[in-house]
């Protein structure tokens, strides 16, 4: 009984050892995949680099690994131009670091940016609720321009029949003192 105990309690200290030293080794695979990724930035190779930083980012997380992958594939995300950000691919990478890594130190740069992709956001659509107002005024004013086109019109033809009937005034006046 005791052997037995004593092969159990050494097959599962060995497990163990087996189990770091896996993990040990996964780590260190994803550093560098992250490194390399780095090199691929620095040489302008975006794709490759975006590729790599997409599958560190697809496998478990490694502190330190995933959450510095998922920064840096946000920032290569942002596409100028691109409505809806924050919703986008780039949005998403930093919701994910927020959410899982807590304590990385990419969280305070990935909340800022996420605030300032938020506010981008929200300044597009004020943006393109005043040019909706935009043209609903200048219809509005089209209209009214007409409208008052019109009622100018309607004014001078009025006052053109007022001095109409001001002369037939005058004129049967004139032939009412004869």
């Amino acid at each position: 009984m005791i052997r037995v105990v004593a092969v159990m309690a050494i097959l599962l200290g060995l497990s163990g050892c087996t189990t770091t030293r896996v993990s040990n080794l996964y780590g260190q695979d994803q550093r560098r995949k992250l490194a390399l990724a780095q090199l691929l930035l620095e040489d302008n190779r975006i794709a490759a680099a975006k590729e790599l930083l997409n599958s560190i980012s697809g496998e478990p997380g490694v502190a330190g690994v995933t959450d510095e992958a998922l920064f840096r594939l946000s920032l290569i995300n942002l596409e100028a131009g691109e409505h809806k950000i924050a919703t986008g691919k780039s949005g998403k990478s930093l919701e994910k670091l927020i959410k899982n890594y807590p304590s990385s130190a990419w969280k305070a740069h990935a909340v800022t940016l996420k605030g300032l992709m938020d506010a981008y956001d929200i300044s597009l659509e004020e943006k393109a609720d005043l040019e909706k107002t935009v043209r609903t005024l200048k219809s509005s004013n089209n209209s009214l321009t007409k409208e008052n086109n019109s009622l100018t019109k309607d004014n001078k033809d009025l006052r053109q029949d007022l001095e109409k009937l001001k002369n037939l005034d005058l004129e049967l006046e004139m032939k009412n003192k004869r």
